[in-house]
């Protein structure tokens, strides 16, 4: 029996030995966090990613548009929305998948009855209960159930950041919504523009003041603005069904929207760049994937060591059925086996091959997944001052060609004007207000990008 015992435990010391090492994981390759961000080194960034320290929104940032409304239809998007839910579907998922991965660390019993009838025979009932476990040397079951409960916090991670889209999305629509609206608004007073033009150039025309050619470009021009009309009205349709159903309400046709593009409040201390590693949710979620595959490279390895399986078996047979519930008519039997793997075409060697290349993939991921997410806060950073400065310019541009249209309508009535000055001023100023309206819309986008890009909540919970 001794020799028995020191040959098993000689075959564990030789397998550990023969072990080949797991992937080297350079972690190095993740970059390391800037003291603060370059696009805007005159913000003031705190390092919210300390437990310790109060967010920067402690209600949500959503609540920074102070819009009841809009803040409504975010949480009825929480409420409502089908990918939002398909998500956390996957989330209880990969929980129930951590439970199992646990299973491996404790024995597993079961229980079975049988009756035996054969004609001109005694009839005979069975009892027999099994239980098994595999003794975790190597810490195979360990690494499994390490696995299970990282793929389940990456799913977490992942859930947090379709919420955190999901809000941005919402927020998005409902000032698309009033972008539209206002498109639309500034439509119908460029036809009533052109309108007024025809009616004037008619005017002139029947007092020979005027050509043929002049009432057909005006006309052209009142043509061009209800098509403009039309693709307004289109735009804002298609606006209020994103909106509805980004929260659930599709088709009740009753998607409201914000009444102005409004100006977003100064942009107030941000998360240092040490912080987006602790707030962004995928970012969260890159880094357990990388934990995951690396326990699971650390099994497949494993794979090639001896198991130690230990059994417990009671059985009980008798012509009487009360008798396999008593305990004392049980045979019972404890068996202890070692398994070695020994040939299996080089399966084991492919599949720790296999995981190792898999945990080097999830490393390059969360590398890259860092240095996108340091990419997207300087770019929103950057894109605040220069967006502030062309809402700025384009304002101005919209009101000058405003003015001028009613100089050139002037001039054109007193015909020191033409046709061409009066529809070229028109055409100019629709496109200076348009482009307003787009560059506001484009700010409050970017704020809004900016705070999913720090991983802010939009709403607390």
């Amino acid at each position: 029996m001794k020799r028995q015992l020191a040959s098993a435990t000689l075959l564990l010391l030789l397998s550990a030995c023969a072990i080949r090492g797991g992937p080297e994981l350079d972690r190095t390759l993740i970059p390391a966090a800037p003291d603060n961000w370059s696009a805007r080194p005159d913000i003031t960034t705190v390092n919210d990613g300390n437990a310790d320290t109060a967010p920067i929104y402690p209600d949500g940032w959503i609540r920074s548009f102070s819009d009841d409304v809009l803040e409504q239809a975010v949480h009825e998007a929480f409420a409502h929305n089908r990918n939002l839910q398909s998500v956390l579907a996957q989330l209880r998922a990969a929980r129930a998948a951590m439970r199992v991965s646990r299973a491996g660390l404790f024995p597993q019993v079961d229980i079975s009855a049988g009756i035996t009838d054969a004609e001109n025979a005694a009839t005979v009932y069975d009892g027999a209960l099994a239980a098994s476990w595999e003794v975790d040397i190597w810490g195979r079951n360990l690494a499994l159930a390490g696995a299970g409960n990282a793929d389940a916090r990456a799913a977490a991670a992942d859930f947090a950041a379709a919420r955190q889209a999901l809000a941005a999305s919402v927020a998005r629509a409902w000032y698309d919504r009033s972008a539209a609206a206002l498109t639309f608004d500034l439509a119908k007073r460029d036809l009533e523009r052109r309108q007024d033009t025809l009616r004037i150039t008619n005017a002139r025309f029947r007092a020979g003041l005027a050509s043929r050619l002049d009432v057909r470009l005006a006309q052209v021009a009142v043509s061009n603005s209800e098509d403009r009309l039309e693709a307004a009205i289109r735009a804002s349709a298609n606006a209020a069904r994103a909106l509805e159903v980004l929260t659930g309400r599709y088709p009740a046709g009753q998607a409201a929207g914000a009444t102005d593009l409004i100006t977003p409040a100064t942009l107030p201390a941000i998360s240092a760049p040490v912080s987006v590693l602790a707030n962004r949710p995928d970012l969260i979620a890159a880094e357990a994937r990388v934990e995951a595959a690396g326990l699971r490279a650390t099994d497949a390895r494993h794979a090639m060591l001896p198991r130690l399986n230990l059994r417990f078996d009671a059985n009980s047979s008798s012509g009487n059925f009360g008798d396999i519930f008593d305990p004392g008519t049980y045979i019972n039997a404890i068996t202890g086996g070692l398994l070695q793997p020994l040939f299996r075409g080089g399966a084991l060697l492919a599949e720790a091959d296999r995981q190792g290349e898999q945990a080097r993939s999830a490393l390059f991921d969360y590398a890259q997944v860092t240095l996108t997410a340091y990419q997207e806060v300087e770019n929103r950073l950057d894109a605040e001052a220069t967006l502030a400065r062309q809402v700025d310019a384009t304002a101005t541009a919209a009101e000058e060609a405003r003015a001028a249209v009613i100089l050139t309508r002037s001039r054109y009535i007193n015909g020191r004007s033409t046709i061409f000055d009066l529809i070229n001023s028109q055409t100019t100023a629709i496109a200076a207000e348009t482009r307003a309206i787009e560059t506001r819309r484009a700010r409050i986008e970017n704020r809004i990008n900016l705070h999913l890009a720090l991983g802010n909540e939009p709403l607390s919970a």
